[in-house]
């Protein structure tokens, strides 16, 4: 893994923390040793979803989950040219890790709850699949930026809930 320069400063990549539909995101630290997480977008096809400028949804969807009052690590920078996105790294659990390790997640499930109501309120899905939250000192954090026109199909209640509670495989 090479270095990420982001808006002048230098970024050290030390891990791959997921790959996802729109891109690869990494665990970097920068000089001082401070940790962030750096999206670097990806154009690899993908069958089920359909991609517009991956870089500008990532600015548009994180603007708009805060304005819905959905908790996101905080974006520091996105380079459009790079298409790279600078954010905040929030050390905790992942969901998704809990669950294959039989780990009760039920404690979290109010908060997803009350993520989705602001989200379809505010005429939007996002991603419930497990990997895409952190559990820190209690408090659930959407860790992607992604959000889609409300479609009942992909509500928490409809698609979400199955991966969470057991019913649907974590396994891609």
């Amino acid at each position: 893994m090479s270095n990420f320069y982001i808006n002048g400063e230098r970024y050290f990549p030390t891990k791959l923390l997921g790959k996802g539909k729109g891109g690869y995101s990494y665990l970097c630290h920068d000089e001082e040793g401070v940790h962030y997480v750096v999206k670097k977008i990806h154009h690899e096809p993908c069958s089920f979803y359909k991609f517009g400028n991956k870089i500008q949804a990532e600015m548009d969807c994180y603007d708009y989950l805060l304005k819905c009052g959905i908790r996101v690590p905080e974006c520091y920078y996105i380079d459009l040219e790079q298409e790279l996105v600078l954010k905040e790294y929030i050390r905790g659990r992942n969901i998704a890790d809990m669950i294959k390790r039989k780990q009760d997640v039920s404690k979290c499930v109010p908060q997803v709850e009350e993520m989705a109501r602001l989200a379809n309120e505010n005429g939007v899905n996002i991603d419930y699949y497990p990997a895409n939250f952190i559990l820190r000192k209690g408090l659930l954090y959407y860790i992607d930026y992604e959000t889609s026109k409300f479609d009942k199909r992909y509500t928490f209640e409809n698609w979400g809930r199955n991966y969470w509670i057991g019913k649907k495989s974590l396994d891609k």
